[in-house]
């Protein structure tokens, strides 16, 4: 089945070169697929092999463990890159990054998901995690998302009031998301760009972007915030082996040069066991891991 996909399939593929953390070791098989029918093609041999599959897009807050990765791996970030404008709505690949379609959308005066703007991810990693900031996440604008079942069947998802939510929507056991439809609104293009370059100025302030780095680690819990609660608890900064708590922006950890996926996750649980013992809040992580 392998060897029918069109795209790249390598073996042993370090994942540390494709996640923005620049950690992760060996995929038994890794595979950058051209287009559906190869994303049918690694489903099937995952099934007759047994074996997990993992999504990338383009690997940001992603944590990939160290050591061998037993799964199939499949890099949607190039593949389903296409997104077509309709009206006020637009239909977009899984692959399409959301700067792109941030860009592409301004040129033809659509704006509307400006907060959107310098989230360093593709359509179906957003929507993995319903990506956004605290004035606005991708699922305020989803007017449907389209998935592959783990068969190979297209399926489709419409929000019920109007809205993608975390508990409203559940991908069903071993589907793909393969794109999705967005509402946008007609604004001029002055006011987009405006807006655009303010939120930039914010986020570059902000965001660990030049560093190997991953965030938000932590979803923020109701009525409160992630990372002001880290610094409450005095671990802005904090370090781990080559791990680090980010000091301008404490949901997100950095790669000093030489950490591995063990000190992130040690870094990871001293947080939540310190923000439980002085809030009683639990916090939910955000980032992804791979590997067993």
């Amino acid at each position: 089945m392998l060897a029918s996909i069109r795209g790249t399939v390598r073996y042993q593929e370090l994942l540390s070169f494709h996640t923005s953390l620049r950690i992760g070791g060996p995929a038994d098989i890794f595979v950058e697929p051209l287009d559906v029918n190869d994303i049918r093609q690694a489903l099937d041999h995952a099934k007759s092999e047994c074996l997990p599959v993992a999504i990338l897009g383009s690997g940001n807050n992603v944590l990939a463990r160290d050591r061998r990765i037993q799964s199939v791996v499949l890099k949607l970030e190039g593949c389903l890159g296409r997104a077509e404008f309709r009206g006020d709505e637009v239909v977009a690949g899984a692959g399409v990054t959301l700067s792109s379609l941030i860009r592409e959308a301004t040129a033809i005066n659509l704006g509307g998901i400006e907060c959107l703007a310098g989230i360093p991810a593709t359509i179906g990693g957003a929507l993995a995690m319903n990506a956004g900031t605290p004035d606005g996440a991708i699922g305020d604008f989803v007017t449907a998302i389209y998935f592959l079942h783990a068969d190979g069947k297209l399926g489709e998802f419409k929000p019920i009031y109007g809205r993608f939510t975390y508990q409203e929507f559940a991908l069903p056991a071993g589907a793909i998301i393969i794109g999705c439809r967005l509402r946008m609104t007609r604004r001029p293009l002055a006011e987009i760009q405006k807006d655009l370059k303010a939120r930039m100025k914010t986020r570059k302030a902000l965001n660990p972007l030049a560093l190997a780095s991953a965030g938000p680690v932590w979803k923020n819990p109701p009525g409160e915030e992630a990372g002001r609660l880290i610094e409450k608890v005095g671990l802005k900064g904090k370090k781990l082996g080559g791990a680090e708590i980010y000091a301008k922006n404490p949901n997100f950890i950095v790669n000093r040069g030489n950490a591995t996926a063990d000190d992130v996750l040690a870094l990871m649980e001293t947080t939540r066991e310190r923000v439980q013992a002085q809030f009683g809040i639990t916090l939910e992580q955000k980032i992804r891991i791979i590997g067993e």
